[in-house]
């Protein structure tokens, strides 16, 4: 069953206008087929009342057969019942009426067909029979009824289209009220606008917007304790790190240094995760700014990421480098984009075996600029590849022990925050390899590429 509100009423609306149409036609009708041949009953009447007044009477022979030979149209004929002797009957085809008929109106049923027939009878006692075949009487008044379910036939076809226009007009506010809030990312909790809606619908997007109000404050909430705890746990850590690394200088077995290693290294790891924690609640913070930040060099930020991440290149002796040469603009704050990139090329790192290959590259074309990361690493299973964007989300089996399961949370926080869209692609450098694109929109002002 169909739930849509505006197809029930548009139907319902249709439906009644069909059934009042269809009503007012059937009455429309039946009266004029009786309208019509009441109209055909005078008419005969009153051709027999004009003959009836001729100045010369039908009182002659020769003026008898003259009257008695006229046929008008739509078949009426015109007879004398009471012949004079010597009087020759009629051989025009045309029906003859037998004497006994009655003044008045009547049907007389002949061998062939059915007349209606009016008889007169004068003073002189002259008596006159006008006559109309009936099918032709029938006819007629089909033709007029016809004509009278026209304006019914095009009430019945145009009105229900009018009626589904004015609706889908009047629907048309709740429709951009529903595009606006489809186009919104996650984290956009601004109150929806409620002008224009009709005043039915105004206390619904009120209370959504109260709503609203009341998960962006609960969101806020949960934001600020999850950035102010990763930012209290910090100190306690580093001071402990310090720790670490003064008492790994000092003289122990070594079994207490294999410890001790161990210890440092689970250390290091809860710091990477409290410093991904708090990027993750700045990329979330806030709604986007209605205005397009100024445009970023994205090879600045690429090349400030690969110096930054070399050192873990080297150590696990990846290939890493960035393919493109020209310089590309990218909308979006400076500080997200380094983190996005740099979250981006540090998830391949991990995940990419010793001996590997990373590249990173961008394009520009007419609709913007797309930054690629490829890899020889794993890849991740298409099932999976919606999950990941979850936070603390990471693929079992997948071999690497040191990720927090942050790092793709914190790139699609950011990649919505700037309005760019983030998916999944297989890379050409390995079978399995993995291939992420980031598409930004084109930055205002931004050149775009030769054709």
């Amino acid at each position: 069953m169909n739930t849509s509100l505006q197809y029930r009423l548009s139907a319902t609306i249709a439906l009644a206008v069909v059934l009042m149409a269809g009503s007012a036609a059937v009455f429309t009708l039946i009266a004029s087929w009786n309208d019509a041949h009441i109209a055909q009953d005078k008419q005969l009447r009153q051709i027999a009342h004009l003959i009836g007044r001729l100045q010369t009477g039908p009182v002659t022979l020769a003026a008898r057969q003259k009257i008695s030979g006229i046929t008008l149209d739509e078949r009426i004929v015109v007879r004398f019942l009471n012949p004079t002797p010597g009087e020759p009957e009629a051989a025009d085809g045309l029906p003859v009426f037998s004497t006994p008929l009655v003044d008045g109106l009547q049907t007389v049923d002949m061998e062939r067909d059915s007349w209606r027939v009016f008889v007169r009878t004068d003073n002189s006692g002259v008596r006159l029979a006008v006559a109309q075949q009936t099918r032709v009487r029938n006819a007629v008044a089909i033709n007029n009824a016809w004509r009278a379910l026209v304006p019914f036939g095009l009430l019945a076809l145009l009105l229900p289209l009018l009626v589904h226009w004015l609706i889908r007009k009047l629907f048309g506010p709740l429709r951009a009220v529903a595009d606006e809030a489809g186009r919104r990312s996650h984290y956009d909790l601004r109150q929806l606008d409620a002008a224009g809606l009709p005043d039915e619908v105004q206390p619904l997007v009120a209370e959504i917007n109260r709503l609203l109000t009341r998960v962006d404050v609960a969101m806020q909430t949960q934001r600020r304790f999850v950035a102010d705890a990763a930012h209290e746990l910090r100190s306690p850590l580093t001071a402990m790190s310090l720790q670490t690394e003064r008492l790994a200088a000092a003289d122990m077995p070594d079994e207490a240094r294999r410890r001790m290693q161990t210890l440092a290294a689970g250390l290091q790891r809860t710091r990477v995760m409290l410093d991904q924690l708090l990027a993750l609640a700045r990329s979330q913070q806030g709604a986007p700014d209605l205005a397009a930040p100024a445009p970023v060099s994205l090879q600045q930020v690429v090349r400030a990421v690969i110096e930054d991440l070399y050192p873990l290149a080297e150590q696990r002796r990846i290939d890493l480098g960035v393919l493109s040469t020209d310089d590309a603009q990218v909308a979006a704050a400076p500080l997200e984009l380094h983190m996005l990139v740099k979250n981006l090329v540090d998830n391949a790192l991990r995940y990419t075996p010793p001996g590997g290959r990373v590249d990173v590259a961008f394009r520009r074309h007419a609709a913007g600029v797309d930054l690629i990361v490829d890899d020889s690493g794993p890849g991740i299973p298409k099932p999976e590849r919606e999950r990941v964007f979850h936070a603390f989300y990471r693929i079992l089996g997948s071999g690497e022990a040191t990720g927090s399961g942050l790092g793709l949370a914190i790139v699609k926080a950011v990649a919505d925050k700037a309005g760019a869209t983030v998916s999944f692609d297989t890379a050409p450098l390995a079978p399995t390899g993995l291939r992420v694109v980031v598409a930004f929109p084109a930055a205002p002002g931004a050149a775009t590429p030769a054709a």
